[in-house]
């Protein structure tokens, strides 16, 4: 018999091809046989009961929302009330009792910012009931700016010093508080940022030793303050005084002009009848013979 070169010059491993072509045929119909009767069975849906039972799930207690919850998407005002909310420093949620709820155009942001009279009453009267005209950041309520309604609620809350201006008029009462008071609130100013110093290395302490910035011009001073300080004005007397070397060189300033500037003693009062009734009736002021009393005539 001859050859067949697609099986093989060998009987036997023809023989061999065609038994694994037979079991490969049978193999496939089997396949397809399966095949076709799983899809006509009918499948059976499961018991209701049968599913997975997941309501326990909703008896889990959810914990509400912690400031530091908040600080997850809101750091920055996380971090304003952190280091400066002040009474503020609050549970976030004892003021937003609802969040996430602004939608443009359709929820306003009015609808959903709190409201300051929420927690607070008219505190600085009905003049003053727009809050947010001074406390521009309700996160830090008391970093106040320096601004137009600052300016015109300073009466309100500072009656007293208000009045002071008004009472005792100097150059400062033409001024707006803002003018000096420029930053923020509560910013109180060195005065050397408009004022000469009266001596060199003088610092604002030694200025509100003696002038009230709201009533400058009534000056007063502690008993004891020293003779020294007053020669920022006082230069001429301080030095007359000292080249006297008379029992007055060693009486400090204040022994004479007490607490308040422009004030001074009598003689009589250290010297009460220092000389007869003649003598006074012929001379009515002891500096008609002795002087000033930095100066003594001796």
């Amino acid at each position: 018999m001859p050859s067949d070169s697609r099986l093989g010059r060998d009987p036997g491993t023809r023989w061999e091809i065609l038994r694994s072509a037979r079991w490969m045929a049978f193999a496939a119909g089997v396949i397809c046989l399966c095949l076709g009767f799983w899809g006509c069975v009918t499948r059976v849906p499961p018991e209701p009961g049968a599913q997975k039972d997941v309501s326990a799930l909703y008896d889990i207690k959810i914990e509400p929302l912690k400031p530091h919850d908040c600080a997850q998407c809101h750091p920055q005002i996380y971090s304003l009330v952190k280091n400066r909310g002040g009474r503020h420093r609050i549970d976030c949620r004892r003021c937003h009792v609802q969040f996430h709820m602004y939608r443009p155009g359709k929820v306003p942001y009015e609808e959903v910012i709190p409201k300051c009279s929420s927690c607070h009453g008219p505190v600085h009267g009905k003049e003053l009931a727009e809050c947010s005209g001074c406390h521009t950041e309700v996160h830090a309520p008391m970093n106040i700016p320096a601004g137009r309604a600052l300016e015109q609620g300073c009466s309100v809350c500072h009656p007293d010093v208000d009045r002071e201006m008004k009472t005792y008029i100097t150059q400062h009462t033409d001024l707006y508080c803002i003018s000096c008071h420029h930053s923020r609130h509560r910013y109180v100013p060195e005065c050397q940022e408009c004022h000469q110093p009266h001596t060199r290395g003088m610092t604002q302490a030694d200025c509100l030793t003696c002038h009230r910035p709201h009533k400058a011009l009534q000056v007063v001073y502690p008993a004891d303050m020293s003779s020294e300080a007053c020669t920022g004005c006082h230069r001429d007397a301080y030095e007359a005084l000292k080249q006297s070397n008379t029992k007055h060189t060693a009486v400090s300033c204040t022994k004479c002009h007490l607490e308040k500037h422009r004030t001074f003693v009598r003689c009589s009062e250290c010297h009460p009848e220092a000389h007869g009734a003649a003598m006074l009736q012929k001379f009515s002021t002891c500096n008609q013979c002795h002087g000033t009393a930095h100066s003594l005539y001796k």
